[in-house]
């Protein structure tokens, strides 16, 4: 197993280090190696806490729907509400429901000065429509007829559209190739109609009202290609090099953050999603993530840092009917580490942190798997990340249930 090189301890009391390596970049992704873990929450929002405070940063980005966070960022400057409904209703997937989510929040709003925004498709991957309620508000603004454009995309979508992807990913195997054909034409047509009304649009709205609208959209139709993906996926349809439209419109929202300002933007992604490589999503296949387009695009002006942990107790999850967003999430144990795997290379090391942008600048051969949730991906980690943290042991987040 190759080892890794410019590997420092680090005290999760002090993030300092890891600031330190970040440097000068102003899209900075922070990941994890599964969500709802309370390690890896208690790091991400003291980093985010110090790169805030300390470094300038004022956008955060968090891999959820993006018309839901709206909500978070209306909480955080000033509107009435409680912290656990803006978790529960302004965050997708039940990414909100975490209790270090929501102190980070609570200390957002305290301060001020911080936006937030979804970066993720809508409705947890399984519905567009709360994207085409923010573009049906749009344009009876300022073209009532076009309306009907939204509400032939909703008719056409409710067919497979659920409370998550858990949901849908069910319901859209049972819809015919005709009806997926109609629900993405529909959602194609809306989004010609605003591309050709363009000049038009943003004469009558605005033209950041305009580019929020348009993304909507995108989001939207995302969400129908997104389903598509997955379901050639599990059905042995895809092809070795996919796409994930999930990825790809998470970086179109990074890049609609960018036209807006030159401030300094903090994600919160999944290591899969931030990782500078492609993604190994199953045994010969893999597709471009967020973190890849965004390397290409903004070069070291972007940082991914990844989070993992050796052992511990990591979160599944499992569809459940009758829960609210059609899944549960429950705690399981995690297995020893895989022997060529980062979290086996520093299982000795205690909390550390490495700089792989060293590593590899050294042209050493760095570990090639990673965990993911529960399982190993395969991944060149040297190449996949610009810094690691690694600690001894995860644990599941306070609103996991034990088993």
């Amino acid at each position: 197993m190759p080892a890794l090189d410019f590997v420092t301890p680090l005290s999760t009391d002090d993030v300092t280090p890891i600031a330190d390596l970040i440097g000068a970049a102003s899209i900075v992704a922070i990941g994890e190696n599964n969500h709802h873990s309370h390690e890896f929450g208690l790091l991400r929002a003291k980093l985010a806490r110090y790169l805030v405070e300390h470094r300038g940063f004022t956008v955060l980005g968090w891999e959820s729907g993006f018309p839901e966070g709206h909500l978070v960022d209306a909480w955080l400057q000033g509107a009435p509400g409680e912290v656990a409904d803006v978790g529960r209703d302004g965050f997708t997937f039940s990414l909100g429901d975490a209790p270090e989510t929501q102190d980070l929040l609570t200390w957002l709003r305290e301060r001020g000065g911080v936006r937030f925004t979804g970066l993720d498709v809508p409705g947890s991957g399984g519905s567009p429509v709360p994207a085409l309620d923010a573009v049906r508000a749009y344009l009876a603004e300022i073209d009532a007829s076009a309306v009907a454009l939204v509400d032939a995309a909703v008719a056409a979508v409710k067919p497979y559209a659920g409370a998550s992807n858990a949901v849908a990913m069910e319901r859209y195997k049972n819809v015919d190739t005709p009806g997926r054909d109609a629900a993405t034409a529909a959602l194609s047509v809306l989004a010609a109609h605003l591309d050709a009304l363009a000049p038009v649009y943003r004469q009558r709205g605005g033209s950041e009202a305009f580019a929020e609208a348009r993304h909507h959209v995108a989001g939207a139709l995302r969400v129908d290609l997104h389903l598509r993906e997955v379901n050639a996926m599990m059905s042995g349809a895809a092809s070795a090099l996919g796409s994930s439209s999930r990825d790809t419109y998470m970086a179109a929202t990074v890049r609609l953050l960018r036209e807006r300002s030159d401030a300094k933007i903090l994600l919160m992604l999944h290591n899969g999603h931030l990782q500078r490589t492609p993604f190994a999503a199953l045994p010969g296949m893999a597709f471009p993530p967020a973190g890849m387009l965004l390397a290409e695009e903004f070069g070291d002006d972007y940082f991914a840092l990844g989070v993992t942990a050796a052992t511990g107790v990591t979160t599944g999850l499992a569809p459940q009917e009758g829960t609210r967003l059609g899944f549960r999430v429950f705690a399981q144990e995690l297995d020893s580490p895989a022997e060529d795997s980062v979290e086996a290379a520093l299982a000795e090391s205690g909390p550390c942190l490495v700089d792989l942008r060293a590593h590899r600048a050294a042209g050493k051969p760095g570990p090639t798997s990673i965990r993911h949730a529960h399982m190993t991906t395969p991944v060149d980690v040297a190449a996949a990340f610009d810094a690691l943290v690694h600690l001894p042991r995860m644990s599941v987040s306070g609103n996991v249930p034990a088993g």
